[in-house]
């Protein structure tokens, strides 16, 4: 299921992420209830973006996601602190940011996700309908903490800071990059599994990028995405 993201989120958005992305001027945010049986929602508040979700994993050959995203070509760099995170299932349930071909669940994708007790670590599918990996434990971290993604070609690197300034390629497994033939338009966001029957959320906040946002909560006050990144 896909749909427009709460008018809490935003009602009208144009958006640019990184000096070479292009992304659809004018666009809305959108959430989409990645794979069957995902349940779950996404809402702004002053600076802040909470995501919650009931979902399967995002593994193996397709996934069950709550995924907060826009449309975006060529290269892209972003970024965003997780400010709180509370799953469901601490050892496998995962956040994060993530770069998709599509909302297909079957989508190749790159995700720098969080697991609370399996640590913080890239995962990816590099081709449609592929397997999901690696499959061994991540990195340990410290909440809050910063993730990046960039995508440069076809090649995609996860960072992370604490301080949202000096940044370290991070990933884990088989390390911070991987090469992932996209084509078109891609979607890029911010991801959150349950992996769990119970519900699982996540504050987002701190955006990086170059952004222009309009944003209608639904208090009918308006912010803008350099509101977003500068607000504490």
């Amino acid at each position: 299921m896909q749909t427009m993201l709460h008018k809490s989120m935003c009602l009208a958005i144009c958006c640019i992420i990184g000096l070479a992305a292009s992304v659809c001027m004018g666009a809305e945010w959108q959430t989409a209830q990645i794979g069957d049986g995902t349940q779950g929602d996404a809402t702004i508040t002053n600076s802040e973006i909470t995501v919650n979700a009931i979902t399967g994993d995002i593994w193996g050959a397709a996934d069950t996601a709550v995924y907060v995203y826009q449309e975006a070509s060529g290269d892209v760099d972003f970024s965003a602190r997780v400010k709180e995170y509370n799953p469901s299932n601490p050892g496998w349930g995962k956040a994060g940011l993530m770069i998709r071909q599509s909302v297909d669940a079957d989508a190749a994708n790159a995700f720098i996700n969080l697991t609370l007790e399996n640590g913080l670590k890239l995962i990816h599918r590099d081709t449609v309908g592929g397997d999901t990996g690696p499959g061994d434990a991540g990195v340990a971290f410290d909440l809050p903490i910063h993730l990046r993604l960039t995508r440069t070609g076809n090649r995609i690197t996860a960072f992370t800071s604490q301080d949202g300034s000096a940044w370290q390629e991070a990933g884990g497994g088989t390390g911070p990059s991987a090469d992932i033939p996209m084509t078109g338009p891609i979607v890029v966001g911010l991801a959150l599994s349950s992996n769990d029957a119970a519900s699982a959320s996540i504050v987002f906040d701190r955006f990086g990028g170059t952004v222009a946002t309009s944003v209608e909560p639904q208090e009918k006050l308006t912010t803008t995405w350099a509101r977003l990144k500068t607000t504490d």
